[in-house]
């Protein structure tokens, strides 16, 4: 089903401008060192759509570059991103996309499931700068109470908390021109994709967690990080950011994970 999206290809190109990478950090308002710039990427090259090609959750129409999938939620599941070089500001940068991967499944609570698998490639002057595999997932909207357990939390691991506010999210969306209404439409979030309040976005939470990181490894730059989203996190509720060596969990205040990761430097 839908292979004929299979290695579909999109590029675009984006400068890297001291404007940008200035709102950047300060959006993400850390004490950590920010100076590998680890997220930019998610902020740049994204497609400049026009109003009447969104779709009523605020993401592109499918059926162009995207697979016609009709079920109603868009998620980002997981990345695996590799950097190989520093991005280099004042100075364009290219993206490849492809879509390497879709697969069908079924789940008990949701029922039918598609995952999409995209792989984007970076580069400055024909130098290969970051890869990632991007996994999306399309479902219809889980039920409002989650049933998910408590995780055991490793007490040995540095704790960061972070409690992001709407004035962040607000933010991050606009840097990565991410027009998903449940990131800032209330309303929207709570009665059409049956979530309790608005959703903090993953590669948000993935671009202040891999800064940590960075920041714990001052002399050392990060090489890999592989990250699964495995709850929504909220406006207004913390982040409780566990940062051990090669792996990372974040959990809300519930002691229920909502991301894990594991890092290379």
């Amino acid at each position: 089903m839908f292979d004929e999206w299979l290695n579909k290809k999109e590029s675009a190109q984006d400068i890297i401008s001291e404007n940008l990478v200035s709102k950047f950090i300060a959006c993400l308002s850390i004490d950590s060192n920010s100076s590998n710039l680890l997220g930019l990427h998610w902020c740049l090259t994204q497609p400049a759509e026009l109003n009447n090609n969104l779709d009523k959750d605020g993401h592109i129409k499918r059926g162009d570059f995207f697979p016609p999938i009709d079920l109603p939620q868009r998620m980002w599941a997981s990345s695996s991103i590799n950097f190989y070089n520093k991005l280099t500001i004042n100075k364009s940068i290219n993206r490849s996309s492809v879509i390497k991967k879709i697969e069908r499944k079924i789940s008990k609570k949701t029922g039918e499931l598609f995952f999409l698998d995209i792989e984007h490639k970076y580069f400055q002057n024909d130098l290969l700068m970051i890869s990632e595999v991007q996994t999306l997932v399309y479902k219809n909207p889980s039920i409002k109470k989650s049933n998910s357990r408590e995780s055991s939390i490793n007490l040995d691991q540095e704790k960061i908390r972070i409690i992001p506010n709407n004035i962040m999210l607000f933010r991050f969306s606009a840097l990565s021109f991410n027009s998903h209404r449940i990131h800032y439409d209330k309303d929207y979030a709570i009665n059409k994709e049956n979530y309790k309040n608005l959703v903090v976005q993953g590669p948000l939470i993935a671009s202040l967690v891999m800064n940590f990181i960075q920041s714990k490894n001052i002399n050392k730059d990060l090489k890999k990080f592989e990250f699964k989203n495995t709850l929504p996190a909220y406006v207004n509720e913390g982040l409780n950011i566990y940062i051990g060596n090669n792996e990372v969990n974040v959990f809300n205040d519930q002691d229920k994970i909502l991301m894990s990761g594991k890092y290379k430097i």
